[in-house]
Order: structure tokens, then sequence, then C-alpha cells
């Protein structure tokens, strides 16, 4: 016993090793793909020499020589904003009043200068002859403007309502030119039009139209006048409209054998692209750490919590693989965009194929490190890529994981993965709205994001049935095809077999309802139970259920041929089964359904015959027992099915009798049959309740029919 444990222990610890070394594999894959996606390539060029690469930008990135170039065009496209300045309105309007007033002043001293004897009334040429060149010099700088000697004399000369009419032609035209806002460019095209109809009016001599023209001329200025602030703002409006030059991920920077510019070089070294600039032995060392804690988080919790997984070479090996083939394929993803993932390939073939709860603990995995791979997307490590799809893979993961709970079929995988691709496009759409992403962004990240998740969805539906053969593993949605009675063997089996076709359909009623009780998998024994007999199928005649009649083909036969031809049923079950390349699982239920037990009514009748002489081996069957949960429900059941079939009266007391003597014997006979199984004394009562209330319903009692051929009399 020592030395079996001992043997036990080893291989436990190499097993242990083993996972570890392939956690360790994926953990290096995995930190390389997630280095080569976020550091980028280095490039050594300077300005103003010939580049000897063709550059592409491993992200979008703004071109700001050209984007400030196209705002600098804007800006100086726009018109300068003008004002009406009511100060020079006013300065304007007030110097001709002023003029005005002065003239009037200056025509009351010359009335002083004139002599008592001269006429009562003036000409202009009388003026001119009364004042001296001293006295005209003086009048005349009275007003501004200054008149001229021909205005004064004709200002003298004119009578007082003409000059009254002058001014009322005058300032009016001045106030309303200079409040509707006089432009430098349109001040002579008005003054022009003024002295026109200055000029029309009849009442007015000549020489009074000529100081009204001075008058128009000296007073009537451009009021409107640059607004720099609008101005300026109507510039950065205009600049701010322009969309920014965006040079595209994958699209060339700096072609090849082209003299590398300031602002391409600007844009190369804000991408981190200029070799020496940037030291990356940081980021690599940060997220190969970060990716050592996620792994080391991970392998505990196998190690603690799933120790069914990680002592299990063929599942740590299967979960391993799709971990690696996600990242690979998450590395070529990331040229077209980060946020095309296929982690739900991994994600749902594990808990397809693993376990749910492991797929569950491999998407935070899996967040993690897509999250850090995304960071070679975004400006800076661990930015709002980096969140957005560590995020969107946690809930894809999640949701698809929960939805594959109760899947049966191939077709719900569809919708698992539609439910995985929604919630990650939610997580895609917040983190952008928080981002203040723009409303196309959005339906382009739910477009990746939800495509991706779809596209990795149908990949798991198509290459399912390849990964199940591959891995040998027995699905959900493999078991739900197999317990379809459509299937050849089945088939087969109710027409050359019925009697054991009829006994199988019943083993596995039995099997399915005990198994979900105890909360083994119902699925995985109802088809071991259905399949665990179809090694009859080579010689059927020869076992009770299939023989019509009274005739037993055994009464001919010796003891010794009876038994090994029954033994073989066994093993020519597993060959058929290994022919229909059907599950392991469900060959090992066939294989151990009757474990190595004793066929005791034979070997009984061969002792009667032959005495001592009989090898009690040559009566066992050749299988090992039952191993598993289903396996040993299956024996029971199979062993229980025959007992209360030969019963001739199936009360329930007798059927109860039945079951817990065939049960009990399993357990307790000298060879005991459930010593391997991994069942409770708990189990093997609850397996005997549900047995005893699947009978109940199969075998319940019906009312006797009368006869109808006296009812008629």
């Amino acid at each position: 016993m020592a030395k079996r444990d001992g043997k036990r222990a080893a291989t436990k610890k190499s097993i242990k090793i083993l996972s570890l070394l392939l956690l360790a594999v994926a953990f290096v894959i995995t930190c390389l793909s997630v280095i080569a996606a976020a550091i980028p390539e280095y490039y050594d060029v300077n300005i103003g020499e010939v580049s000897p690469y063709t550059i592409y930008a491993p992200q979008d990135v703004v071109d700001k020589a050209a984007t400030e170039a196209l705002r600098d065009s804007a800006r100086a496209s726009v018109q300068a904003v003008y004002r009406i300045d009511s100060n020079s309105i006013a300065t304007c309007l007030d110097g001709a009043e002023a003029f005005f007033e002065a003239l009037g002043a200056l025509r009351t001293e010359a009335e002083m200068l004139r002599p008592a004897d001269a006429a009562e009334t003036l000409t202009s040429e009388g003026w001119s002859e009364l004042l001296t060149a001293e006295q005209t010099a003086e009048l005349c700088a009275k007003t501004v403007p200054a008149l001229e000697d021909s205005q004064l004399y004709a200002v003298l000369g004119a009578n007082a309502s003409e000059v009254q009419l002058m001014k009322d032609l005058v300032l009016p035209k001045l106030e309303t030119a200079l409040s509707a806002g006089l432009s430098a460019e349109g001040l002579a095209t008005v003054k022009a039009t003024c002295m026109q109809e200055v000029n029309a009016t009849t009442s007015l001599t000549a020489g009074i139209k000529d100081v009204a023209g001075m008058v128009i001329d000296a007073y009537m200025q451009p009021t409107l006048v640059m607004d720099e602030a609008a101005t300026a703002q109507a510039q950065e409006e205009a600049a701010a409209a322009i969309d920014p030059v965006t040079i595209e991920k994958g699209e060339a920077i700096v072609q090849r054998g082209t003299v590398l510019s300031t602002a391409q070089y600007a844009i190369l070294s804000e991408l981190a692209l200029v070799k020496g600039e940037q030291n990356s032995l940081p980021v690599a060392f940060g997220a190969a750490l970060v990716l050592l804690i996620a792994f080391t988080l991970f392998t505990l919790y196998l190690f603690y919590y799933r120790t069914t997984v990680f002592y299990d070479t063929k599942r740590m090996i299967i979960l391993v693989v799709f971990t690696v083939l996600t990242m690979l394929l998450a590395l070529l993803c990331s040229t077209l965009d980060f946020r095309m993932t296929p982690a739900l390939i991994a994600i749902m073939l594990t808990a397809l194929l693993v376990c749910p709860r492991v797929a569950l603990a491999q998407s935070g995995l899996l967040a993690v490190a897509l999250g850090l791979m995304a960071s070679g997307s975004g400006t800076v490590p661990l930015g709002t890529e980096s969140f957005m799809m560590l995020t969107s893979t946690l809930a894809a993961g999640v949701a698809s994981v929960f939805a594959l709970r109760r899947t049966q079929s191939r077709a719900a995988l569809i919708a698992a993965g539609a439910i995985g691709g929604a919630a990650a496009s939610l997580c895609v759409v917040a983190v952008m709205l928080m981002a203040g992403e723009a409303l196309l962004s959005l339906f382009a990240g739910i477009g990746w994001t939800l495509g991706s998740c779809m596209l990795a969805t149908l990949l798991v539906v198509g290459s399912l049935s390849i990964w199940e053969s591959l891995f040998d593993v027995a699905t959900t949605a493999r078991l739900s095809e197999l317990s379809n009675t459509n299937h050849p063997l089945l088939k087969q089996l109710m027409v050359e077999a019925p009697g054991t076709y009829q006994h199988s359909i019943m083993v596995a009623a039995l099997a399915e309802a005990a198994a979900e009780r105890i909360g083994a998998d119902p699925l995985l024994a109802r088809v071991g139970a259905l399949f665990h007999d179809v090694g009859k199928l080579r010689r059927p005649l020869y076992f009770k259920e299939n023989q019509k009649g009274g005739e037993n083909i055994h009464d001919t036969l010796p003891p010794l041929e009876s038994a090994q031809t029954i033994i073989a049923h066994q093993k020519d079950g597993v060959t058929l089964l290994t022919r229909y390349k059907l599950p392991s699982a469900v060959i090992r239920i066939a294989a151990e359904h009757h474990g190595n037990s004793l066929m005791t009514y034979f070997y009984h009748k061969a002792k009667q015959a032959e005495g001592d002489k009989v090898q009690i081996k040559n009566f066992r069957y050749s299988g090992n027992r039952p191993s598993t949960k289903e396996s040993a429900i299956v024996m029971m059941a199979d062993s229980c099915e025959a007992a209360v079939r030969s019963l001739g009266d199936t009360s329930r007391d007798k059927v109860e009798e039945m079951v817990h003597k065939v049960i009990y014997g399993k357990m307790t006979d000298s060879d005991n049959m459930m010593t391997n199984a991994p069942l409770t004394l708990a189990e093997f009562t609850e397996i005997e309740k549900s047995f005893i209330k699947t009978f109940g319903g199969i075998m319940h009692d019906r009312i006797e029919y009368p006869d109808l051929t006296e009812v008629k009399k």
C-alpha cells in the first residue's frame, strides 16, 4: 500500500511540474505578444536626411504642422470685423456745429468793420473791396477749417437765410452718413453723392456751395473701425472649424528615399518612433511584471480551487493551447484595430472543453493581457485604449460564460457569443463617451467590437467538433447530439436487439435522474447508459432480453462458452464505440459498466459440472471497476433495471427491496465494485432514492380493462 501511495505521489508531482511548465510557456508567449504589440519599432532618422525606411503610423496621429497651416489659412481668409465708432461721430458732428457757430460769429464781427455810410447790403465784391488783407486773413482764421478769401467774401455777401439753408442742408447729411457707418474705402463715394445733392440745390450760390463742400470734406470722416477682439474671435472660430489632419493607422508617414522634413520628424517623435529618444525597457519590464502577477494569481486559483483541472494534463494542455492561440491571433488583429479581439475563442472553448469557472478566471487574465497590448494603440501606456480593452474583454468573457451554462446545442453558442459581444460593446461605448468621442467613433467602436466577437463565436462553432475530436472531450453539445436516438448504433440496436435497446432506454432514464440528483453530469450518464450495451450487437440472441419464446441458447452451451460470450459484449462495445469515435468518457462507461465482476450463475453452473477444476478468472469480466460517478451510476442502474425487470411482482415494496439489495451488494460484496468510485455514502443513498422514484414513474399501476367481448354480450 505504501509503495502504491508513493507511486501516486510521484505521479501527482510530475503532473504538477508539467502543469507549471505549460503555464510558464503560456506566460512567455503572452509576454512576447504583448511587448511586440505595445512597443513600436524605432527608426534611426534625422531631419534633412534621406530616410532609408518607409515608416507607417502604428496608430492614428494628428499632423500638427499640416493642421496648423490649414488653420492659418482659415484665419487669413476671415474678413475684419468692423464697428461704428460713436466717438468719431460725435467729434465730426461737434466740429461741424462749431464751424457754423464760428461762421455766425465771423459775420457779426465783419458787420462791425463796415463803415456807417456803407450800403445796407454788400455783395461779395463789395466785401473784398472793403476789407483789408489783414482783416481778411484774421476773419478767415476764425473757422476750422479756415476759409479761403473767396469763400469768406461769399459768406459775408450771403444773407442769413442762405447761410442757415446751407447749415440745414449739410448737418443732416453729415449725421446720416456718419451714423450709418463710413468705411475708408466708401468715404469718397459718399462725399461725392452728398456734393451732388448740394450742387443740385438752386437756392445756394456757388460760393456757399463751395463752403458746404469744404465742411463735408472736412467733417465727413470714416466712422467704421476694426473690432480687434471680434476679428480675433472670428479668426479663431474659423481655425477651430478646421478638422485636424490625421494620419491614420497603417498610413505612411515617411516614404523610403525621401528627405525627412521637420514636420515628419515631429510626428515620429510624438509617436516615440525615433531611435534614441525613447527607452522601451521600462515599458517592457512593467508589462512583463503585470503579466507575471496575473499569471501567478491564475496559477494559484487553479492550484487551490480547481485542482481537478490543474492535475489533469489534457485539460491543462487545452487551456494553454487556447490561451497561446488567442494571444497570437490578438497580435495579428492589433495590426488592423486594437478593438478587434479574438478573446472569445479561448474563453468559450475553455468553458466548453475545460471548465466554465476556469474560463471566468481566464477572462480576467486575457483582459489584462489585451489591455496591455492595446496600449500600443494609444498615446500613453495604460490609457483609454487599454482601459477599453480590459473592461470589454472581461465583460464579453463573463457574459458569454454565463450564457453558456445551460447550452445544450451548437446553435445556442451563437446566442452566447452575441450576448458577450453586446456586453463588450456597452463597455466600449461607455469608455468612449467618457473620453468625449464623436458619435461616428462610437458606431465604429461598436462595429469592431461586436463584429470581432461574432466572428470569434462563428470560429468556435465551426471548429468545436475538431477540438472535441482532437482532445477527446465530451462537451454538452456533443453529448446532446449523441443522446439523439437517431445515432446509427442506437438505430441498429433498436432493430437487431430490441430488448437490449429498451433496457438501455430504461437504464438511461435511471442514470440521468440519479446523476442530476447528486450533482454529477446527467447528460454524460444518459449517453453512457444508451451506449453501454452496444457490444451485444455482435451476438444479440445470446442475451435473454432479445430471445423470443421459451428457448434459451445457453441451455445447449457449456457454461464457460456462455460466460465468455456474454463477457465479450463489454469488450465488443468498446471496440464499436471506438470505431464510431465516441468520446472516451462514454467509452469508459461502457468498459466499466460490469467492472471485473463475476458471472455468478455460469460460474456455479460450471462448478456443479466440473468441480474445483473451474478457474474463477475465466468467469470474470475483464473491465476496470467504475472510476467516475457517472460510470458507477450506470453500473448500478444497469443491475437494478435487470433485477427489477426479473421480478414478477413490481409493487413498490418489492422494487424498493430489490433496488436496495442491488446497490448494497455493489458496495459490500466480496468484489466491492465501488472501491474506485468517487461516491460518498450520502450519494449512494440519494442514488437509491432516485432509482426508486424513477421506477415508480415507469412501473406505475394500470387499471384492468374488462373483456370487451363479454361487454358486448
